[in-house]
């Protein structure tokens, strides 16, 4: 494949995987970030497989243009990164999203100009200085199956990354969404990884019910499979792996989180619809609680 010049805005855990991949398969990439980015000193070991770190910066290229521009930050820096891209009169044929969920982003194609294409990641990452573990599930990476969406797949699956072009792409990353609000906060909440969620009985009982609270609500508004699909594929991929999640890493680190944006996001919904969402409104409590 030809060289691309790439842009990565959000150097943390996935950003840098995308950048030490596609940078193996000799990319002109530019990582834009901050801590993570720091903590890496020119490689990275995925899985135990060394790779070399590209070029990191700390504050934003002006006036480039580029063939790939990654959006990797985490939802509550999005409007910050998209309003930087636009400042720093950032320009490129394809802009891509990779976001967890349902995740509207028709006012910041309106501020770029250029259509946002978005990818859902099925998968686990930790990164911890310079080691990073990735914990895939069988589902993998998806992206809308348009012709955008298969350029985007091409290139990552290239490097290594599982990444297909879906015709089911809308119904998948709404079930994302019924996934990380079923998990992510529940593995911060105890502090324990999805294997032990899926073995507690407590725990489990916490999934079923925020499980069904979230499909009847997620429905209202977006196509999603059949419920006993879903809930056998996330009882199936996700029960024994030993990740701990995004939410839990960030919140035991003292940084931000993105419930608001997933069992936030399900309570509004429950109270658009008149839908009970009362085991939603529990872990906005509980994590209110360890937040603090």
């Amino acid at each position: 494949m030809k060289p691309k010049k790439i842009l990565i805005c959000g150097a943390g855990s996935i950003g840098i995987y995308v950048g030490a991949k596609l940078y193996h398969k000799k990319h002109d990439v530019t990582l834009f970030g901050r801590r993570k980015l720091r903590g890496v000193d020119g490689e990275v070991f995925i899985n135990n497989k060394r790779f070399d770190v590209p070029k990191g910066v700390y504050k934003i290229p002006k006036n480039e243009k580029y063939d790939f521009i990654f959006i990797t930050t985490k939802l509550y820096d999005l409007d910050y990164m998209i309003n930087l891209l636009k400042r720093n009169k950032i320009k490129g044929p394809i802009f891509i999203g990779i976001q967890n969920g349902i995740v509207d982003v028709s006012k910041y194609e309106k501020i770029l100009k250029k259509k946002i294409i978005p990818i859902t990641v099925f998968s686990g990452f930790n990164l911890n200085k310079n080691k990073l573990n990735v914990t895939p599930t069988p589902i993998g990476w998806k992206t809308e199956f348009s012709k955008q969406g298969k350029e985007i797949s091409a290139i990552l699956l290239d490097a290594k990354i599982p990444c297909h072009a879906d015709k089911s792409f809308d119904r998948l990353r709404a079930e994302k969404t019924v996934i990380n609000c079923c998990l992510n906060a529940l593995s911060a909440i105890e502090n324990k990884p999805f294997s032990y969620l899926f073995k507690n009985n407590k725990t489990k009982e916490r999934i079923e019910k925020l499980f069904e609270e979230c499909y009847e609500a997620i429905k209202k508004e977006h196509e999603l499979d059949e419920k006993h699909k879903i809930k056998k594929r996330m009882f199936e991929h996700w029960k024994n792996l030993n990740h701990y999640s995004s939410t839990c890493q960030d919140i035991h680190s003292g940084r931000k989180n993105e419930v608001k944006f997933f069992n936030g996001y399900i309570v509004e919904l429950g109270k658009k619809h008149n839908i009970l969402v009362e085991n939603n409104k529990e872990i906005l409590r509980d994590i209110r609680k360890i937040a603090n």
